[in-house]
């Protein structure tokens, strides 16, 4: 078969060249990024040091970032208690991007017509009854978020609904497929589906032979849906570092190391506008499939709460940051402001002084944690004490204990260690399941927290959850006298 791109054929036998090529020759094209010198890139290192501080002043949470110019990287750094650059995070939306590519290796491989209708995919899942626009369906309306389907209607995909694919397909429709822009990251599962029915693999698996291990990407992991699926349009986890190299591979149009992985044409059809959007400023650029357009002809990979790659073909440069924080249009802002005029057309003179400047401000990057209390109050430990509501899942009564550290807050079998001045880890499960619908706490996690005493009754707890967006504080009352 040969798969439609943009209205042009495109013969599958070399496309399936790029995938033999791809899975032959994957542990050639692994390995870290070159780095360099700013300086020696185009980009003078006082820029850098100008977007660090303003988003330091600016923006609540920054967790991590990357910079690429000209295929090297330039800079990079992360926020102590956080290592994006070294453990996973959480890519919430940003998930899209990589089930939009995994749809990708299918079309390069003749597998998926684009322009094929889910009702032909989907034969065992439909309603006995299905309306009309629903048998209109076609892949490209998942892809361009023009589902038709009415995404406030439930069953949606959660724990209560089993079947997540009938479950969406079940939904009544609100509009024609093809000529309405509404996010809905069930349609985005659904294409995690098809990449299963059409490869045979499960996503992840599929992902890591054409796209992880030939770019030396070793971090990822997704939750899955009650069948096994990852949840495609959310779920994934990777480190900073993984995303840069994505943002890269889509940069070179397809290539790693001078490897094609990817042909350039699904790229270059995958980051076009295909639809209207609205929103903020970054927002209204367009839609392609699974990616956002940005002002200054560049795109993006888009994650709730500012996980980013964005991808400067003017610029030839990429930007990927992992962040908790919730005006996202300021992040790309501040990237406009900052970076974007930064990128030179030429080497410019080495400048030591402004590159130790900006190698000490990465080192010193850090999310501080609650200040010391006065010395002496809250002494008389350990206390009952009564906890605020919280997200994580400790509360009610329970106890407060001193340790070496700081503090250790015992409630409902689970102890939360809290930080004097610094932040202290925990890790302890959520739950023993990775089946996740959107933004739900499941499994392992590692939170971070610090305390001080506001009074000698009442004990402030700060936190976040590492590899996450989710943060906040809570009260602790000592009970009694």
């Amino acid at each position: 078969m040969n798969t439609r791109l943009g209205g042009s054929n495109v013969r599958t036998g070399a496309l399936r060249l790029f995938a033999l090529a791809a899975a032959l020759q994957g542990a050639a094209f692994a390995g870290e990024m070159e780095r360099a010198t700013p300086e020696s890139q185009g980009v003078d290192s006082r820029a850098i040091l100008a977007w660090l501080d303003a988003c330091d002043q600016k923006l609540q949470y920054m967790h991590g970032f990357v910079i690429v110019r000209h295929g090297k990287v330039i800079a990079e750094g992360t926020w102590a208690p956080f290592d994006t650059l070294r453990r996973p995070h959480m890519l919430y939306s940003h998930s899209k991007s990589f089930t939009s590519t995994a749809i990708g290796f299918l079309a390069d491989d003749g597998k998926l017509d684009i322009d094929e209708r889910i009702s032909d995919i989907f034969a065992d899942k439909m309603p006995s009854n299905p309306p009309p626009w629903l048998m209109e369906v076609r892949v490209r309306d998942l892809l361009t978020m023009n589902f038709g389907s009415d995404a406030n209607k439930p069953p949606k995909c959660n724990l209560d609904q089993k079947d997540w694919e009938r479950g969406i397909l079940s939904r009544p429709m609100e509009t024609r497929p093809g000529t309405r822009h509404r996010y809905d990251s069930d349609a985005t599962y659904l294409l995690a589906c098809i990449v299963e029915r059409k490869s045979g693999k499960r996503v992840m698996e599929f992902l890591k032979e054409r796209l992880f291990d030939p770019l030396g990407m070793e971090s990822p992991w997704s939750t899955v849906s009650p069948s096994g699926t990852a949840c495609g349009g959310w779920g994934m986890n990777m480190t900073t570092r993984d995303l840069a190299k994505f943002g890269q591979f889509l940069l070179n149009g397809g290539t790693w190391n001078g490897n094609r992985v990817m042909s350039s044409d699904w790229i270059r059809l995958a980051s076009s506008k295909h639809t209207n959007s609205n929103g903020g400023p970054d927002w209204r650029m367009g839609y392609g499939f699974q990616f956002w357009r940005c002002q200054h002809n560049a795109y993006r990979a888009d994650g709730a709460a500012g996980q980013y790659t964005v991808v400067m073909e003017d610029q030839d440069a990429v930007v990927s940051i992992n962040a908790a924080i919730g005006d996202m249009q300021k992040e790309l802002d501040l990237v406009w402001a900052h970076l974007l005029p930064a990128f030179g057309n030429e080497p410019l003179p080495e400048n030591a002084e402004a590159q130790k400047a900006l190698a000490n401000r990465i080192a010193s990057l850090a999310i501080a944690p609650m200040p010391r209390g006065a010395e002496g109050v809250g002494a008389n430990l350990p206390a009952k004490v009564t906890i605020n509501r919280n997200d994580l899942r400790i509360g009610g009564e329970g106890t407060l204990e001193r340790t070496e550290k700081g503090w250790a807050l015992v409630s409902g079998g689970r102890r939360l260690e809290i930080g004097d001045g610094a932040w202290a880890e925990t890790t302890w499960k959520f739950d023993d399941g990775n089946i996740e619908p959107a933004f739900l706490l499941i499994g392992t996690r590692t939170a971070v927290a610090s305390g001080a005493w506001k009074d000698a009754k009442t004990f402030k707890v700060t936190w976040h959850l590492l590899g996450a967006i989710q943060n906040g504080s809570f009260e602790v009352k000592v009970q009694g006298d």
